[in-house]
């Protein structure tokens, strides 16, 4: 039986023509005009659409693996390098002006000091009117300021030690030494030059001296210089909560801690030898820096003469604020001075 020709598909492209042709892509039908029509159709999307494409892929890949740098990401890279740089530089920049105002403070105020010791020189010289102890006088003023002009006391650079900070921040700060001053607590000690020369007496055993001031927030920069270490090496440096009873056997009191001879370091008054890897270098005539952090609970100790140093984290449930500084002497002749 013979079908209607209504019944039959008819060209997707014309709707007139009986479709003959049905393509597998579309599944639409064709007549045979427009089944060519649409064969050529897809050559040109081939072309146009595909190859196309996969030529300009070809050559995009073909320029990054000559020229990887031109790589959009490294576009990103190089942006982000130069604006780290810029901030860098800018933050060096204002520190480097903050140091040269500050510096320039401290060279006028050593020019007028050693103008006054010239003139003190011409006029002994001029009067013949010196001896032993003045030369060792103007001497030990020299060296303070030469120690002084080239390792300020007053000017500290800081860098941050967050540890989420990728690059350390630095700054620098201006601040005046400690003046501070000591008295006697225990043990056959004395006290002299109205509290800043310290001289263990003639008999062996522990001696303390406790400062005047106490702490509780800042940083706090001490200096001492071993005028006479005895005939052993051991000092002890240490910080002791107000209200920690103190014996003459102060590092094993709760709250001390703090670096003493033998390698010995203190935490909370129980002694561990060698902690983060002390050794003790105390020597006569060595001068060291005891520094008080009170917003970081830290302490640290510093041998200007070897450069070494040592730092301690202050668990402050264990030695709450304010702090005192204890310093224990135990061998006899032994001298330490505090340097303003």
């Amino acid at each position: 039986m013979a079908f209607s020709s209504s019944n039959k598909p008819r060209c997707a492209t014309c709707g007139k023509n009986i479709g003959t042709f049905t393509c597998r892509g579309c599944s639409q039908d064709f007549c045979l005009s427009h089944a060519q029509e649409h064969r050529q159709l897809l050559g040109k999307k081939m072309d146009e659409d595909v190859i196309l494409m996969h030529d300009q892929l070809q050559q995009c890949l073909n320029q990054q693996v000559k020229q990887p740098s031109l790589h959009p990401l490294m576009k990103e890279i190089n942006e982000w390098e130069k604006q780290s740089i810029e901030k860098i530089q800018l933050v060096a920049q204002n520190t480097r002006q903050k140091f040269l105002d500050i510096i320039s403070k401290h060279t006028n105020n050593a020019k007028i000091a050693l103008i006054s010791i010239k003139e003190q020189l011409s006029r002994a010289r001029d009067e013949d009117d010196f001896f032993e102890a003045d030369i060792n006088e103007w001497k030990e003023k020299l060296e303070k300021l030469k120690t002084d002009l080239n390792t300020p006391k007053a000017i500290t650079i800081k860098l941050d030690d967050n540890m989420n900070s990728f690059i350390p921040k630095i700054s620098i700060s201006e601040g005046p030494m400690i003046i501070e001053t000591f008295e006697k607590i225990l043990g056959d000690i004395d006290i002299q030059d109205k509290g800043r020369l310290i001289t263990h007496g003639s008999s062996k055993g522990y001696a303390l001296v406790r400062s005047k001031g106490e702490y509780s927030s800042g940083q706090h920069l001490f200096c001492f210089t071993i005028e006479n270490i005895g005939t052993g090496n051991w000092i002890l440096f240490s910080i002791v909560s107000k209200n920690a009873p103190i014996t003459e056997m102060s590092y094993s009191t709760p709250t001390t801690y703090g670096w003493a001879g033998i390698n010995q370091v203190y935490l909370n008054g129980t002694c561990s030898n060698g902690f983060n890897g002390y050794k003790t270098n105390m020597e006569t005539n060595h001068t060291l820096e005891f520094m008080i952090d009170c917003d970081k609970q830290k302490l640290r100790l510093k041998n200007e003469q070897t450069q070494s140093m040592y730092e301690l984290d202050i668990d402050i449930s264990k030695c709450p604020f304010p702090w005192y500084i204890i310093l224990n002497l135990y061998h006899p002749g032994t001298r330490l001075r505090f340097l303003q």
